[in-house]
């Protein structure tokens, strides 16, 4: 599991769980990252298994916007 303190280092961790995503999974709730938070993430870590990542995701806010 992937741990961060800050995007960018402008986003705080606090800033991120604001517009997190909650799911109740077995009773336990996980928070995900907003896509536009996860993005800038692996912009900013520019590992080569992020730059995938990042193109499949930005796919995936495209679809989003365009329903």
């Amino acid at each position: 599991m992937d741990k961060m303190k800050s995007v960018n280092g402008e986003l705080t961790f606090s800033d991120c769980y604001q517009k997190a995503s909650i799911a109740e999974i077995n009773g336990i709730k996980i928070p995900f990252l907003h896509i536009n938070h996860l993005l800038d993430n692996k912009k900013a870590v520019d590992r080569p298994k992020d730059r995938l990542d990042v193109f499949y995701l930005e796919k995936i806010k495209e679809l989003r916007e365009e329903s």
